[in-house]
C-alpha cells in the first residue's frame, strides 16, 4: 500500500538509507520516488565523535576518500570513465587540437584523454578537487598534458578562436550566467569547433515540494535552463545542434550500481568497515538519493549536447 505523505515524512532519506545498508534492499529500491526530507539530528549516543563531521559542503579529504570507494579510484561522481566515453569517442580528438574540460571535478575525463597522448587545458572551481586531480595526474604519470587551474567558470576568459573542442560533464550546473559562457565559448572555438558536455536541464515546477528539497541540499546552489531555453540560446549564438539527448537513465543506473556495489563490499567485510566511512558513505547515499528523487520526478534531467561551429 501507498504510503500517505504523513507516514513518508516520518521515515528520513538517512533512515532508509540505513535500512537498505543493512539488507532492506526494498528500501532502496521502492522509496527513491518519494520526497526527500531533510535528514533529522540523530538521537543516539556515540561512544566517540568523529573526526570529521559528514557533509556534502566542502570536498575534505575524508569525503574524497569515501566517494573514490563509491564511484572508483580517481573519481568523485558515479560512473566512471563509462559515462565519460560518450562525451570523448565522437570528436575525434588528436594532439594537435586545443581541448579545454570545464568543471573537470576530480579529472577522471582529463587523465582519460592525457592517457591517449592529448594536451588539456581543465578548469575546476573547487581548490581541494583541483589540488586532487592535480596529484592524481602526477601519480599517473600524465601530468606534464594536464594544465589544471582553479578558478569560477562565470569568470573565465579566453583567447578568440583559441580552442578546437570544449568539453564538460555534469561541471555546468553552478554556472549563473549560461549565455554568456556559452557566448565566451563561441568566440573562443576555432572554424570547426566542437562543444560536448552534460548538464542538468529544469523540466519541472520550481514550485513543486521535490524541487524545494534538492535545491536547498545541493552545496553549490543550481541555475538551470530548460531544455528549449538551452536549445534557443545555442541557436542564436550559431551553434549546429547535432544532438540533445536525455541520459538521465544512464547516470540514474551509475548511482544505483555504485551504491549497491559498495554495500555488498562492505557486508562482506563486516566490522572491518569503521563507523566514519559508513556515515561518510551514507552521507553521500543521502545526496544522490534526493538528486535521484528529483529526476524520478522528472523535475531535472540530465542531456548529453553536442554541438558544432561550422565557420
Amino acid at each position: 500500500m501507498k504510503e500517505s505523505p504523513e507516514q513518508s515524512e516520518e521515515v528520513t532519506w538517512r533512515e532508509k538509507l540505513r535500512a537498505w545498508w543493512h539488507g532492506d534492499d526494498y528500501v532502496m529500491q521502492h522509496t527513491i520516488k518519494d520526497y526527500a526530507e531533510p535528514a533529522q539530528a540523530e538521537g543516539e549516543a556515540v561512544e566517540e565523535a568523529p573526526k570529521e563531521v559528514p557533509s556534502i559542503d566542502s570536498w575534505s579529504p575524508r569525503r574524497r576518500q569515501v566517494v573514490q570507494k563509491l564511484f572508483g579510484e580517481g573519481f568523485n561522481q558515479p560512473g566512471g570513465e563509462e559515462l565519460m566515453k560518450p562525451l570523448v569517442a565522437p570528436l575525434g580528438l588528436n594532439p594537435n587540437m586545443s581541448i579545454t574540460e570545464l568543471g573537470s571535478g576530480m579529472g577522471g575525463m582529463t587523465r582519460l584523454m592525457a592517457r591517449e597522448n592529448l594536451w588539456i587545458d581543465a578548469y575546476e572551481p573547487d581548490p581541494e578537487l583541483a589540488a586532487a586531480s592535480i596529484d592524481l595526474a602526477k601519480s599517473q604519470g600524465v601530468k606534464q598534458r594536464t594544465n589544471i587551474k582553479v578558478g569560477s567558470l562565470d569568470d573565465l576568459n579566453f583567447k578568440r578562436k583559441s580552442v578546437d573542442v570544449f568539453l564538460s560533464k555534469d561541471g555546468l550546473m553552478s554556472v549563473q550566467d549560461k549565455r554568456l559562457l556559452l557566448a565566451k565559448l563561441r568566440a573562443a572555438m576555432k572554424p570547426n569547433g566542437q562543444l560536448m558536455f552534460t548538464d542538468f536541464l529544469l523540466t519541472g515546477s520550481t514550485e513543486s515540494r521535490v524541487y524545494e528539497v534538492w535545491w536547498d541540499r545541493e552545496p553549490v546552489k543550481p541555475h538551470l535552463l530548460t531544455p528549449e531555453g538551452l536549445q534557443a540560446e545555442l541557436e542564436s549564438l550559431n551553434f549546429v545542434i547535432c544532438y540533445m539527448e536525455d541520459v538521465t537513465h544512464e547516470l540514474k543506473s551509475a548511482v544505483i550500481e555504485s551504491f549497491a556495489n559498495y554495500a555488498e563490499e562492505v557486508k562482506l567485510k563486516g566490522k572491518a568497515v569503521d563507523e566514519n566511512e559508513r556515515e561518510w558513505a551514507i552521507c553521500e547515499g543521502e545526496h544522490w538519493a534526493i538528486r535521484v528523487s528529483a529526476m524520478d520526478a522528472n523535475i531535472i534531467r540530465l542531456y548529453r549536447v553536442f554541438c558544432r561551429v561550422v565557420d
